[in-house]
């Protein structure tokens, strides 16, 4: 393995954790820590680290397992864990809220998670993976264009929280899209879109018409950047700047998932937490009511033989690839382990090395079959139920 921390991280993808949940073999460690975005907290990411290293070197040994191969990965990555090169701290600095490291001995594998998670560690003989799943649900998720005259900003969000993305191609400001096509030859003027917004630089004469080209270049250039970075995706989009701005973006975007209301004013005074502030409530009611829309549809799907909330039923239907909509109740567990040849489940009262959540198995193969995944965290499935499905049809 590397004597450095690699800056390269696993793409967090449906496929990507199905592939890691079907691994079997060996013991392996699976590892979760928050991380710091910034500042002097950054230099506890390596400590939690370290620390949940030594925890599983330490469940290894009391399984009598401390000569498998992940027990060495385990020790080798504690000594790369450290502030002590560029790579390393380039490592740390390049984070999200949360860190998954998941190690089996041969391959290890690096998730920046958007949202924190709390600090775990498990040594099983299947890779733990509850943590990764609502990271990789995008329907929970949501992200913010925030422009000025002198700053764009795209970031991606969560309940959790917002984080800055840097988008290649997306333009610095109004100024450095005037810049590259029309500062030679012109004397420039300034104008203000806003009253006491601030200043850009326009060519000089009729400015009513030259400030509205120039606005309609700017968001022509930011809608191009961001076509191919959302392409396929169907987050919530929500702008935030001031009012004026926002019909230019909103007449020139393709985006189909553009919020109707802007989160109002200048975003260059809003960090990421304060954007998060205005932009949840909006997003919350969404996925509130994503929730209330689901538990209907599931209702529905009882009288027409869709809807199953037999654990068995609902294992057999996700690796049939039949469910539509799979509702878990946020934080609910079920151990055990499931047969696909026989189609049959066995249950155990506890987690074990042998066993794992087959509700994790169920959201996992619904992913896989591009199925979609409520998290209940306010509503609740009825009769005290921990999942259930909305088929696509019905079994034969």
């Amino acid at each position: 393995m590397n004597a450095q921390l690699t800056t390269q991280f696993s793409p967090l993808t449906v496929e990507e954790v199905s592939a890691l949940f079907d691994r079997k073999g060996d013991w392996c460690a699976s590892i979760y820590i928050p991380t710091a975005e910034a500042g002097k907290e950054i230099r506890q990411s390596p400590i939690r680290l370290k620390n949940r290293l030594s925890e599983a070197e330490q469940q290894l040994e009391e399984a009598g397992c401390d000569q498998a191969p992940v027990a060495k990965a385990c020790e080798l990555l504690k000594q790369r864990c450290d502030l002590d090169s560029d790579e390393n701290r380039a490592f740390w600095r390049h984070q999200g809220r949360g860190l998954a490291v998941l190690l089996d001995g041969t391959d290890e594998h690096f998730f920046r998670l958007p949202q924190p998670v709390d600090e775990l560690t498990v040594v099983a003989q299947r890779f733990h993976l509850k943590p990764l799943l609502r990271a990789v649900n995008r329907d929970e998720e949501y992200c913010v264009l925030a422009v000025s005259q002198h700053q764009v900003r795209f970031l991606d969000g969560s309940r959790s929280g917002l984080s800055e993305r840097p988008v290649e191609q997306l333009p610095e400001s109004l100024q450095a899209v005037i810049r590259g096509d029309h500062i030679k030859g012109f004397n420039m003027h300034s104008f203000n879109v806003r009253p006491g917004d601030g200043d850009a630089a326009v060519p000089h004469g009729h400015l009513d018409s030259n400030e509205q080209h120039e606005l309609r270049r700017y968001f022509g250039t930011i809608d191009q950047a961001l076509h191919e970075e959302l392409r396929g995706d169907t987050r919530p989009l929500i702008f935030a700047g001031v009012g004026e701005l926002f019909p230019f973006f909103r007449d020139t975007t393709e985006y189909g998932f553009l919020e109707e209301t802007p989160i109002a004013g200048n975003p260059d005074e809003l960090s990421a937490t304060e954007l998060h502030d205005k932009a949840w409530p909006m997003i919350a009611k969404r996925f509130k009511q994503r929730q209330q829309d689901a538990l209907q549809r599931y209702q529905s799907a009882v009288h027409n033989d869709l809807g199953e909330s037999d654990l068995e039923k609902i294992l057999i239907a996700a690796h049939d690839g039949r469910i539509d909509t799979l509702l878990v109740q946020s934080g609910a567990t079920c151990w055990g382990t499931y047969d696909a040849d026989s189609r049959s489940l066995q249950r155990d009262d506890e987690s074990s090395a042998e066993n794992y959540d087959l509700i994790d198995l169920a959201t996992v193969k619904t992913f896989a079959a591009q199925g979609s995944v409520v998290f209940l965290d306010d509503a609740s499935l009825p009769d005290g139920q921990v999942a259930a499905a909305i088929c696509r049809y019905p079994m034969e």
